[in-house]
């Protein structure tokens, strides 16, 4: 009798392996889930192999017995497939008995249902921080109207384009001479980019300023001013005191010989000396505005004395509000 049990089983075995591999060769996905399904019965035939099974048993009850059931141990819970596995109608590998849509594919971490995309925008809503309104995926589904790259979310100038230092917003610019304040020596008054905003300089104001830069020296490794810098220095005071509504920026420079903290110190020094002198000559404090760079900021490579000599500078600016 038992011989001719395991006769049938084979027999059974043999059709539906038959049938299987005609199925596999028509519909790839079909294949896929075929295998999968293959798979979870081999490790349920192996944690089952030494049961005894009748031939007549269907341990799961959906109506398709064991010898011919490839789950069976998982169809009592909803329709089955003739071959005893729950349906999977949307082909998403998630059987319908636990898929919330089993109409449409979707992933096993969202129960089978395809990711909701409120605005259309092709970010899910779950990824979506701006989810009524059509967005970037850099920006996590959020706009950036002004492509400035910063998302109307986080700008505060939504409609212009603008700086992550400013939120979003553009530079302004009061003097509207296209530089902008934050750059612009001269920001009420228009001017040049060469003279970084100010207005162009009147010959014999331009002529001052080369002379007292250019006649400017120091005493090595000093702030002390060399006395034959003093005749261009009282030129450029005489300018500014005939100039009233004038400014004058200093900005200190050095070269890369000795310690870089040492250097920095010594350009704030030699500007701030420059400031002290031309106070002393009558010229407000409040009209000149003073910096040091160090080693910074050098016109030239360092790799020569000639260059290291242009480099270590005091750089003058006349200015107007």
């Amino acid at each position: 009798m038992f011989k001719g049990i395991i006769y049938i089983t084979f027999l059974t075995i043999v059709i539906s392996t038959l049938s299987v591999v005609e199925c596999l060769g028509q519909n790839p996905k079909r294949t896929a889930k075929i295998r999968s399904m293959d798979k979870k019965r081999s490790k349920q035939q192996s944690e089952h192999k030494h049961d005894f099974i009748p031939h007549d048993a269907d341990s799961d009850k959906d109506g398709v017995l064991d010898i011919n059931d490839k789950c069976p141990y998982m169809g009592e819970r909803g329709k089955v497939t003739p071959f005893g596995c729950p349906e999977d109608k949307d082909l998403d590998g998630i059987y319908d008995t636990e898929d919330a849509c089993i109409d449409k594919p979707g992933p096993k971490e969202n129960h089978g249902c395809p990711w909701a995309d409120t605005d259309g925008d092709g970010v899910f809503d779950k990824d979506d921080e701006c989810l009524t309104v059509k967005g970037l995926p850099e920006f996590h589904g959020c706009p950036d109207n002004d492509e400035d790259g910063i998302p109307d979310l986080l700008d505060n100038c939504p409609k212009e384009k603008g700086t992550w230092a400013l939120k979003g917003c553009p530079p302004q610019d009061s003097d509207k001479d296209g530089i902008p304040d934050v750059d612009d020596l001269c920001p009420k008054t228009p001017g040049i980019a060469e003279l970084r905003g100010c207005p162009p300089l009147k010959p014999e104001e331009k002529a001052a300023l080369k002379s007292a830069f250019d006649n400017l020296l120091f005493e090595t490794g000093s702030d002390v001013i060399i006395e034959s810098s003093f005749a261009s220095l009282n030129s450029l005071a005489k300018v500014m005191m005939n100039n009233p509504g004038m400014k004058l920026h200093l900005e200190g420079h050095t070269d890369d010989v000795g310690d870089d903290d040492n250097n920095m110190l010594l350009s704030r020094k030699r500007a701030a000396a420059v400031e002290r002198y031309l106070e002393d000559r009558s010229i407000e404090a409040a009209r000149i505005s003073s910096e040091g760079y160090g080693e910074t900021r050098p016109k030239m490579p360092n790799n020569s004395d000639g260059n290291r000599k242009i480099n270590r500078r005091v750089e003058m600016m006349l200015k107007y509000e």
